[in-house]
């Protein structure tokens, strides 16, 4: 049997004195150097951080045995889900990673849920429910996260404005505790661990298992991507719309140098144009009426598109996206050095106009992109997930990729972050995407009550 020393990191080929034991698992404790070196990198491609080793689970059990041996050792543990963290939040200098892709079944519906590892990626969710005519509430826009990082993070969605976010739309979880134990967690059992551990970023536990809510899917979707020029006018619209509920979907965009049209734009973001995507969901024997939907709305005439598409297409439209980024190697070997804040409504539309304003094609990179969509605040339930404190969220996202061999623009970018999400805290709002906690669950109690 092996072991670790911990006063030295060093791993040793027998337990002794100062060593402890690396306990019996199903799965693999890996420290093959292509385990190592996958294990040291993330989306972001920016942070290289190497562990120790890199556990591939078997079941749960695994986990929590090896959360149990790095706080004897006192290393960190740190879940990897679907490697798509931008700041090394998945990575574990001198400690663990669990590479939780080795665990990533999804049931079969059962009613008003389905239960899934927390591996498992969303796109193999919706390839497991759409059959059966039901899908989760809330989704990324891209299927490729896994169920335990989103989450642990909270998770938005187009449909965030109804729905609230994916932590709010889970029935039960298991977790593993920063003690090393298996509980199993829900509104009714251990409510407080299960409230402290959604939105959380791991601080207080590791997702393994989640019952997942699920609700009817519709089999079309009426896709509007409606174009505007004026930055006030496309987020009046926006809210009018959350308001409402006219669609199941509402997110929105802007576009460095979009086209020119006539007109002023009132907003101070010259040079850029927004789009609105509003979606409806139907079946083929209740079509939507589409005048009804954007009656009132003042996109420009003519200048966006409007088309029905399967509902499981819409799901998985960014696919073709990363597929192209992917063939040009810019998906995994670029860097992204990517931001994402919630601004409180009041504040929204300034914090963006001037953020817009100082912001150039080039300083988003080759496929960066702009997000912007509101939701109400109160419709967020679960009570660790970030949120603005005003009555609307408006999340903003700078989607960046950094030309490769430019550390400067790669600086540049990153001081432009943390200038924008120091600005939105001061303000009421949050970080979304900010540093993990998963380094410090270690040594957190299992007791934890819910704030407020």
């Amino acid at each position: 049997m092996t072991g670790l020393r911990p006063a030295t990191l060093e791993w040793t080929a027998a337990p002794g004195p100062g060593v402890v034991p690396v306990p019996e698992l199903r799965g693999t404790l890996s420290t093959a150097a292509a385990d190592l070196t996958g294990a040291a990198r993330d989306f972001g491609n920016r942070l290289h951080h190497r562990p120790l080793a890199v556990l591939l689970p078997a079941d749960a059990a695994d986990i929590a045995a090896v959360v149990r041996f790095g706080r004897a050792c006192g290393i960190p543990v740190v879940p990897r889900g679907a490697g798509h963290s931008v700041d090394g939040q998945a990575q574990a200098r001198d400690g663990i990673v669990v590479d939780l892709t080795s665990l990533a079944a999804v049931g079969p519906p059962a009613g008003d849920r389905v239960a899934a590892d927390a591996g498992a990626r969303w796109s193999t969710v919706v390839d497991a429910t759409l059959p059966h005519g039901l899908a989760p509430p809330v989704l990324p826009d891209h299927l490729g996260l896994s169920v335990g990082g989103t989450l642990a993070a909270g998770g938005f969605g187009g449909a965030s404005h109804r729905y609230g976010s994916q932590a709010d739309n889970v029935h039960a979880l298991d977790v593993v505790t920063p003690t090393g134990d298996l509980v199993p967690c829900s509104p009714t059992r251990d409510a407080d661990l299960f409230d402290a551990v959604r939105g959380s970023q791991g601080e207080y536990g590791i997702i393994t298992r989640a019952a997942l809510a699920l609700t009817p899917a519709p089999a079309l979707a009426r896709v509007h991507r409606l174009v505007y020029r004026d930055l006030s006018t496309f987020l009046a619209d926006q809210l009018l719309l959350i308001g409402e509920g006219r669609f199941d979907h509402v997110s929105g965009q802007a576009l460095a140098g979009g086209p020119a049209r006539p007109g002023p734009n009132r907003s101070g973001a010259e040079g850029w144009t927004f789009v609105l995507e509003a979606v409806a969901g139907f079946d083929p024997s209740s079509a939507p009426d589409d005048g009804a939907l954007l009656d009132g709305l003042r996109y420009e005439r003519g200048a966006g598109e409007s088309g029905t598409v399967a509902y499981g297409d819409f799901l998985r439209r960014l696919a073709p996206i990363e597929a192209g980024q992917r063939a040009t190697g810019s998906w995994q070997g670029h860097p992204h050095p990517r931001r994402t804040v919630l601004l409180p409504g009041r504040h929204a539309e300034g914090v963006i106009q001037a953020t817009l304003r100082g912001l150039t094609a080039r300083e988003l990179g080759v496929g960066g992109s702009v997000l912007l969509y509101p939701f109400a605040t109160a419709r967020i339930a679960a009570p660790r997930v970030p949120r603005a404190r005003d009555a609307v969220t408006v999340l903003f996202g700078l989607q960046r990729t950094a030309p490769p061999g430019e550390p400067a623009a790669l600086e540049g970018m990153l001081r432009g972050n943390a200038s924008l999400r120091s600005l939105a805290e001061s303000l009421g709002g949050a970080g979304y995407s900010g540093p993990t906690a998963y380094h410090e669950a270690r040594v957190r109690p299992r007791a934890v009550r819910p704030p407020g």
